[in-house]
């Protein structure tokens, strides 16, 4: 039966939590048919992948190694209850590699609210820029990616860039952004970047707090959202 809801543990860094996603049934474009959504619990930050069609547990994994495990090291994962996930292969390679696992309840699917969001801007995104020709949407996916971690989260009153790297990463384009303000020593960097972790952990704490307490006063569930830009 449902009851209250559990708020996930609070990360401690980037990329240590992450929750995974899929956007699926999309127009061809570049033999592309799906995204696999990663966003980092901490910072907001995601990664967009396109990939030819939904994945088995292996590619899947694959592509969480290629996009994620090489940079920021193994997290625990968040994902609904799709074949990928409940599957011994998945169950296998997670446990071989030491990650935490967690499902989302079919009582409480807001436990997977972020990604769902995301995909939820994703799909507008490309939406309002590919509605002339919507095989053309790999070539914009790129740059969701960069829009979405370039948005400052309420959670964190930051940008996920800012969250993760410690400043603003800024197109050199902008005619408005010198170069000085893009680099910053890197004895500097690591105590800024330190600080910003701990009040990104403060924040989304309190963030996590509000969003349970809504949700358990009120009972009700996020929405669920149509993927399929295309309709």
């Amino acid at each position: 039966p449902a009851g209250l809801l559990q708020p996930l543990p609070i990360p401690q860094r980037p990329w240590s939590h992450i929750a995974i996603d899929f956007v699926t049934d999309l127009p061809s474009s570049n033999s592309f048919t799906t995204i696999l959504t990663i966003i980092d619990h901490f910072s907001k930050s995601c990664r967009l992948v396109p990939l030819p069609k939904l994945p088995t547990a292996f590619k899947t994994a694959e592509a969480l190694l290629q996009n994620v495990f090489r940079f920021y090291n193994l997290p625990d994962i968040v994902s609904d209850r799709g074949p990928q996930f409940t599957s011994r292969v998945w169950r296998t390679i997670c446990q071989q590699l030491n990650i935490n696992v967690s499902l989302t309840s079919g009582y409480h699917p807001e436990s997977n609210g972020q990604v769902e969001r995301c995909n939820q801007k994703l799909t507008r995104f490309l939406r309002t820029y590919c509605h002339n020709n919507q095989a053309d949407w790999s070539r914009y996916l790129l740059w969701a990616e960069y829009a979405q971690n370039s948005f400052r989260k309420p959670a964190t009153g930051l940008t996920p860039f800012q969250c993760v790297l410690g400043f603003q990463y800024t197109l050199h384009m902008d005619p408005n952004v010198s170069d000085s303000s893009l680099h910053h020593p890197s004895s500097s960097k690591s105590h800024k970047t330190g600080a910003i972790h701990l009040c990104s952990i403060c924040y989304v704490f309190f963030d996590l707090l509000m969003h349970k307490s809504r949700l358990n006063l009120t009972g009700l569930s996020s929405p669920h959202f149509s993927r399929n830009f295309s309709s």
